[in-house]
């Protein structure tokens, strides 16, 4: 079993060990390829991104631990980029500049404009009241309305960016847990296929299978769920797997598993990065 980790997070974030300490535990663990993926930096306060200011320290510092580690693991620098419409949208022209390996792109924040100014309703984070506060002060508690902005968005980040990574797909289930909505309603369906069709069109976009939201207690089931996964397979969308890690401890969980399971829904391979997006086959 190849072993990797291309989204992960440190101390230059919202992540709570330094570049270094990340990539020693990545060795300790066994991995053959890991990626430096901190938040870029968004223009507002926030508690989450590198700071403006910080953004040269930190893709200095993957240069030279790439230089220090190259014999030992295959190291690459990255960023996640927020896509909140209105706020932050230039995300695949601000990669060129930083010069990055590959690009992930996220929807942790749903836009939407309020007497004339953009208003956020963030969906991530710990606290369920922080989503149903926003949902209520954002949408007017509409879930159908704010939803169907999270997944509009999440297209149009696919098409404006083409990112090499989709990060957690459906993390708007996240915080919902089956309280104003249900997988299964139709117009839920009918909004992930939309979306898995957009995805389907980006050239070099693969979908991550995050098991940040099982291993921190915060979901019921992978992002994008087993359910969804099943349409991916089917529609030959390629896909990785992805830890978010936020610490040393947290590199590797689940990722064993979720091998197995993508095995056990029938995936033949898993793609990983080298240099380029290969493909690893399951066995």
């Amino acid at each position: 079993m190849l072993k990797f980790a291309y989204h992960t997070h440190s101390i230059f974030c919202d992540g709570k060990n330094s570049l270094k300490e990340m990539v020693l535990a990545a060795l300790e663990k066994g991995l053959t390829h890991y990626g430096f993926s901190s938040h870029a930096p968004v223009p507002f306060e926030n508690g989450f991104a590198i700071r403006k200011e910080q953004t040269q320290a930190y893709l200095q510092q993957c240069r030279k631990l790439k230089e220090e580690y190259k014999n030992r693991i295959r190291l690459y620098t990255s960023m996640e980029f927020d896509y909140i419409t209105g706020i932050v949208e230039d995300a695949a022209e601000r990669a060129k500049g930083y010069n990055l390996d590959y690009v992930i792109a996220s929807v942790h924040s749903v836009s939407a404009e309020i007497n004339g100014e953009r208003a956020m309703w963030f969906i991530d984070g710990g606290k369920q009241d922080v989503y149903d506060e926003g949902l209520e002060r954002v949408f007017g508690g509409d879930i159908r309305k704010g939803v169907e902005a999270f997944f509009s968005q999440t297209c149009d980040m696919i098409r404006n960016v083409q990112p090499d990574i989709v990060a957690h797909l459906d993390k708007i289930k996240m915080h919902n847990r089956n309280r104003y909505f249900h997988e299964d309603d139709k117009w839920y369906e009918d909004l992930v296929m939309q979306t898995l069709e957009v995805i389907s069109k980006s050239p070099k976009t693969v979908i991550e299978v995050n098991t940040r939201g099982l291993y921190k207690g915060r979901a019921d089931d992978y992002f994008p769920s087993r359910k969804w996964l099943k349409h991916i397979r089917k529609m030959n969308i390629p896909i990785t797997i992805s830890t978010d890690c936020h610490n040393v401890t947290e590199i590797d969980n689940l990722f064993a598993e979720t091998w197995q399971m993508l095995s056990a829904l029938g995936f033949k391979h898993i793609w990983y990065y080298e240099d380029e997006w290969k493909k690893y086959k399951i066995k």
